[in-house]
C-alpha cells in the first residue's frame, strides 16, 4: 500500500495532462460528452499538481473526482448543456417529405391514377382534385399512402388541353 501511496505522491502533472489530453481525444472522437469533464478536470488537477508540487496523490485523485463529477452534472443541468433535440418530423417517412413538392407528370393519367417524378425516382400518384393531368403536367403533392403520392394540379400552372403551359 505504501507503494502504491508513494506512486501517486511522485506522479508530475504533465501525467495529468496526458491523461487529460487522451480523454479529450476520446471525446473528439466519440461526441458524447461524457469524456468532457474528466479530461478537462485531468488538465485542472495537472495544473494544481504543477503549481503545488507537493500536492499528496490520493488528494489530487480526489480533486480529479470531484471536479469531473460537480463541472459534469452543473453542466448537464445547466441550459448550455441541454442539448436541442429536434428531428425532422417525417424523417423515417419519404414519401411525406414530398409534400408541397412540385413534380411533373410521367405519363398520362387513367382513372385518376399514374406515375410523376419526383427527383430521380419514379412513383405511383393519384389525383385527389379531379383532374386528369396528361405527361409534362406539373403537379403539387398534396400528401402520401404509403408509397403512393396524392397529387394536384400544381398552383400557377395554365392547363391547355390537359397539358401545363
Amino acid at each position: 500500500m505504501n507503494t502504491m501511496i508513494q506512486f501517486l505522491d511522485t506522479q508530475p502533472a504533465w501525467h495529468w495532462w496526458a491523461l487529460g489530453a487522451i480523454l479529450l481525444a476520446l471525446e473528439i472522437a466519440s461526441t458524447t460528452q461524457y469524456l468532457l469533464w474528466p479530461g478537462i478536470a485531468a488538465l485542472i488537477t495537472g495544473a494544481l499538481k504543477f503549481l503545488v508540487p507537493s500536492l499528496d496523490g490520493r488528494l489530487a485523485i480526489f480533486l480529479f473526482a470531484l471536479i469531473s463529477v460537480v463541472a459534469t452534472v452543473l453542466w448537464k443541468r445547466s441550459s448550455l448543456g441541454k442539448a436541442e433535440r429536434h428531428t425532422h418530423k417525417h424523417l423515417n417517412d419519404r414519401s411525406a417529405q414530398y409534400v408541397g413538392r412540385v413534380v411533373k407528370a410521367e405519363d398520362n393519367f387513367v382513372n385518376g391514377r399514374g406515375p410523376v417524378r419526383v427527383d430521380d425516382t419514379r412513383w405511383s400518384a393519384h389525383v385527389v382534385d379531379g383532374s386528369a393531368p396528361i405527361k409534362g403536367d406539373m403537379l403539387e403533392v398534396a400528401g402520401a399512402d404509403g408509397a403512393e403520392l396524392k397529387v394536384r394540379i400544381a398552383p400557377g400552372s395554365l392547363m391547355l388541353g390537359g397539358a401545363a403551359a
